[in-house]
């Protein structure tokens, strides 16, 4: 059920310019879940980490090499963080 959470806070960020700019300003695990928490969606850190690795897998190595100094130069964390719409 967490998939689908996080499917449907995701899709309310994209409509929703103030919680959009909450989610990308987020340095944590811990404060995406307590935000999707706030509107009302229950979301857990694993449902989070397999949806940027799923968006990760998708990439051509151009394309990951492109983003080479935030997938490779900072902690695996921030890769995350931000990126999720």
């Amino acid at each position: 059920m967490s998939q689908a959470n996080l499917d449907l806070f995701l899709n309310e960020a994209r409509r929703n310019l103030a919680l959009s700019e909450k989610v990308r300003a987020a340095r944590s695990h811990d404060e995406l879940v307590r935000l999707a928490a706030e509107h009302g969606h229950q979301v857990s850190k694993p449902s989070l980490v397999r949806h940027h690795l799923h968006r990760l897998a998708g990439r051509s190595d151009d394309e990951l090499a492109a983003m080479s100094a935030n997938l490779f130069d900072h902690d695996f964390g921030d890769v995350f963080l931000g990126k999720l719409i």
